[in-house]
């Protein structure tokens, strides 16, 4: 998906279930805020990033998750995740492999943690996050929005510059 001056990526987002990661910063200190998962990615999505009543967003926790400080969505999509307890075991292993600063809260079943501590499997979802995501989308920060104001800021200055200097001709 391409960079994007807006959320209107979420409406392009699969509604299947998802392993997903949200990160902070950019460059070298681009970091994982979070990793969750979701039965629907578009809506989970949608719940942190437009109503912004996720329980990580509320802040009903000790720590909580900023929007606007999130700078890229990645996701991984696969058939077997339409399982709960397969789902909510690569979630496990994902935040030992990748070790964010904040994790999702949801009740973990009993099979889910046993199916997380098989080593065949924990290699199986370590590949796969070694892999590339399903998905991924930039958002821009407020940074990004400024500087893309100022260009367009710019660009319309010369636009008027051009326009004066044909009606001054004519």
């Amino acid at each position: 998906m391409p960079r994007t001056p807006s959320f209107r990526f979420i409406s392009d987002l699969p509604t299947d279930p998802a392993l997903y990661v949200l990160y902070g910063g950019t460059g070298r200190g681009r970091h994982i805020a979070y990793v969750g998962i979701s039965g629907n990615l578009r809506n989970r999505i949608r719940q942190h990033f437009l109503r912004r009543d996720s329980s990580i967003v509320t802040g009903t926790s000790a720590a909580s998750l900023n929007p606007d400080l999130v700078t890229r969505l990645e996701w991984w999509l696969r058939e077997r995740f339409e399982d709960k307890d397969h789902l909510q075991a690569v979630e496990l292993v994902a935040f030992d492999k990748l070790e964010p600063t904040l994790r999702s809260r949801g009740r973990i079943t009993g099979e889910a943690e046993t199916l997380a501590e098989d080593r065949e499997f924990a290699k199986e979802v370590q590949a796969m996050l070694d892999g590339d995501p399903t998905g991924a989308v930039d958002i821009p920060t407020l940074s990004d929005a400024l500087s893309r104001i100022e260009r367009l800021e710019r660009r319309v200055d010369q636009l008027e510059q051009s326009l004066e200097e044909t009606q001054n001709d004519t």
